[in-house]
């Protein structure tokens, strides 16, 4: 069976790190790209899984979701990918190809083309990161600064934007505690639809001062 130019690619990256002594970054290396673009890939891959003992360590991907809600539009259901969830608005003129589009439910157009993404390392615990994107993106009615990850839990709400949704997830915890919204940006109002889906106090530093002398 002939290699796709793709697994020929990875084989030759981690050929090429292998004898600059470099099996950590080989490592790495594989990891993110089963979890990013080698994605289905496994079994093309599978000798270097071996090697590296990846199946042992990669945990069984759950089922998590994210709940869009439009201002004249139904709720929608987007069941996120395991690794890797581009948000944002089509647009094939930039090449911008995001597997949650929010263009119907971006009546403002607020959001960006490339606008933020949730990802996850192990397929259970997720994260969302801002993409510098031109309107921002807050959680649990925060803003968030970009390209800075923020852990999700089951329940919290985020904005991309002015688009509402809410990230629920059997197995990602408890819902993070909420921080007051009054001096970043108006929280927007979820309201509950019936859907079928698939499935710190702060600790002071005590500071010693030494006495004048």
């Amino acid at each position: 069976m002939k290699k796709s130019p793709l697994i020929d690619a990875i084989e030759k990256t981690i050929d090429f790190l292998e004898r600059a002594a470099s099996d950590k970054l080989a490592y790495h290396y594989l990891q993110f790209a089963l979890s990013s673009f080698a994605q289905g890939h496994e079994e093309q891959l599978s000798s270097y899984l071996v090697r590296y003992d990846i199946e042992r360590h990669r945990l069984p991907p759950e089922s998590a979701q994210l709940l869009i809600i439009g201002q004249k539009q139904e709720v929608a259901c987007f069941v996120l990918e395991p690794y890797a969830n581009l948000i944002g608005r089509l647009d094939p003129q930039t090449r911008s190809y995001p597997n949650i589009d929010l263009t119907v439910f971006d009546l403002n157009a607020k959001v960006s083309r490339r606008h933020a993404k949730i990802y996850s390392i192990d397929g259970r615990n997720f994260w969302l990161e801002d993409l510098n994107s031109f309107n921002g993106t807050a959680l649990n009615g925060v803003p968030i600064a970009p390209h800075q990850p923020n852990p999700l839990h089951d329940g919290d709400q985020i904005l991309f934007g002015s688009t509402p949704a809410t990230f629920t997830s059997p197995i990602a915890g408890k819902k993070s505690n909420k921080r007051s919204s009054d001096e970043h940006i108006n929280k927007p109002v979820m309201h509950q639809s019936a859907i079928k889906t698939q499935g710190n106090e702060p600790i002071a530093d005590k500071l010693e001062r030494k006495p004048n002398t």
